[in-house]
C-alpha cells in the first residue's frame, strides 16, 4: 500500500515537472517576450503579490464569484433535492433544467449585462447560472441515493420532516454536495476570470486585460498562474472537508 502510493506521488511530481520543463523548452527555443520563461513569470508573481494589486484584486474576484457560487449552492440544493423527493415537481422542472443545461450560458452574458448592468451583479448572476447545474445534477443524485432500508427504518422510528432531513437525508448527500462544489469552484474562476474582461477595472480577470494590453505577457500570464493556485487551493480544501466531514466514507477518493 505505501509502495503504491509512494508511486502515485513521483507519477504527480513527475507529471508537473514534465509539463513545466516543456514550458521552459519551449521559451528557450521561441526566443520571445510574448511566451515568457517560468523565472520571468515566476519574478512578476513574487512581486505582484509583494505590492498587493494581486491579492487586492483576488479579493475583488473571489467576493463576487463566492457570492455567486453560494446562491447557486442554495438554488441547486432546494431544487435538486425538491425534484428527487416530489414526483410533481419533478415532472414539471427536470425536462426544463435538461433543456437549459447545454446551453452556453457565457452566450448569454450580453443580456445579463442588459438586465443587471455591467457592476458586480451581473457577474454574481453569471456565476450563478453556470455552477447552478452541475450542483443541482449532483444533489438531484444523492437525494435519490437514499437506500430504501434507511427509509423504511425512519419510518418505522417516526422520523419525519427536520429529523429525517438531518439524520438520513443530510448525510446521503453530503458526499455528493462536496463532489458538486469541487466541479463548480473551477467553474466560477473561469467564469469570473471571463466576466471581469469586459467593462470591470478591477479583478484578476481585469488585470490579464490590462497586462495584455501593455504586451507584458509576464505579469499577465503570473495572474493566469495564480488563477491555477486558487484552483489547486479551493480543490485541496473541498478534499480535506470530504476527509473530515464524510468519515464514514474514509476509503473513498475525491
Amino acid at each position: 500500500m505505501t509502495t503504491s502510493k509512494t508511486a502515485a506521488a513521483r507519477s504527480k511530481l513527475g507529471g508537473i515537472v514534465l509539463m513545466l520543463a516543456a514550458w521552459q523548452l519551449f521559451a528557450m527555443l521561441s526566443d520571445t517576450r510574448m511566451f515568457p520563461g517560468l523565472d520571468a513569470i515566476g519574478l512578476q508573481l513574487i512581486a505582484l503579490i509583494s505590492s498587493g494589486e494581486l491579492l487586492d484584486a483576488a479579493g475583488s474576484t473571489l467576493s463576487k464569484g463566492a457570492l455567486g457560487l453560494a446562491i447557486a449552492t442554495g438554488l441547486g440544493s432546494a431544487i435538486g433535492m425538491a425534484c428527487a423527493r416530489n414526483r410533481v415537481i419533478d415532472a414539471a422542472l427536470h425536462p426544463i433544467i435538461s433543456f437549459l443545461y447545454p446551453v452556453p450560458k457565457l452566450a448569454l452574458y450580453p443580456v445579463v449585462i442588459l438586465v443587471f448592468g455591467l457592476g458586480a451583479s451581473s457577474k454574481v448572476v453569471q456565476v450563478a447560472l453556470e455552477c447552478f447545474f452541475p450542483l443541482f445534477v449532483q444533489m438531484y443524485a444523492g437525494a435519490r441515493s437514499v437506500p430504501k432500508n434507511m427509509e423504511w427504518l425512519a419510518a418505522n422510528n417516526e422520523l419525519s420532516g427536520p429529523r429525517f432531513a438531518e439524520d438520513v437525508l443530510l448525510p446521503t448527500m453530503l458526499p455528493f454536495l462536496l463532489t458538486g462544489l469541487r466541479v463548480a469552484t473551477p467553474i466560477m474562476l473561469i467564469v469570473m476570470c471571463v466576466t471581469e474582461f469586459v467593462g470591470e477595472s478591477r479583478g484578476l480577470g481585469a488585470l490579464i486585460v490590462q497586462y495584455s494590453s501593455y504586451f507584458d505577457t509576464a505579469s499577465a500570464f503570473a495572474v493566469v498562474m495564480f488563477f491555477g493556485l486558487l484552483g489547486l487551493a479551493a480543490d485541496r480544501l473541498i478534499v480535506f472537508a470530504r476527509t473530515r466531514l464524510v468519515h464514514w466514507e474514509r476509503g473513498g477518493q475525491l
